[in-house]
């Protein structure tokens, strides 16, 4: 074979690997705004309760980005979960351009950590992420400020699927 055939070849194939990699959906996450859902831990490592009492509430959380080049206000943005209506929207918290921030899902003051991760808290007291959630597709949506936990699609900006989650198990988006 020639030098000119195989790096004809070559390139031929390693566009087709391209090609394919774009087109999986797995590969890439996409947003239409300003914040972008990257992962997702539904299922927070061990027991959700104890004697009624919920435990690790922050071990379930998903991570969002700040895909712009400016600080972006994480405050009224929607996680919306579509097989309920746990629709409180996110706190006020400036997230640096190209940050990530985990957002959990009990109490606890947002901050910074040593790593450069950021951590917001949405303050509930029981655990809202699902962890069979095969109902519906898709299983998260993150919606602009002022749109409604209708668990419609109107205002989404973008989406995470998980189906069922192995316990203490991160997804991404």
């Amino acid at each position: 074979m020639s030098r000119t055939v195989r790096t004809t070849a070559l390139a031929s194939t390693a566009l087709a690997l391209a090609l394919v990699a774009l087109a999986t959906p797995s590969q890439a996450a996409s947003t239409t705004g300003a914040l972008m859902l990257t992962h997702v831990r539904p299922n927070a490592a061990g027991a959700d309760t104890r004697d009624g009492t919920p435990l690790n509430l922050n071990g379930e959380y998903f991570v969002i980005k700040n895909v712009t080049t400016r600080a972006v206000n994480t405050g009224g943005y929607v996680p919306d979960i579509t097989t309920n209506t746990y629709g409180r929207a996110l706190p006020s918290y400036s997230l640096p351009a190209g940050a990530k921030a985990y957002v959990h899902t009990g109490s606890g003051r947002h901050y910074r950590d040593s790593s450069g991760a950021h951590h917001i808290y949405r303050g509930y007291a029981r655990h809202v992420l699902l962890n069979t959630a095969t109902a519906k597709n898709p299983d998260l949506r993150l919606k602009k400020p002022g749109s409604l936990d209708n668990n419609t699609s109107t205002g989404s900006i973008s989406i995470c699927n998980w189906n069922t989650a192995a316990d203490g198990t991160t997804y991404a988006c």
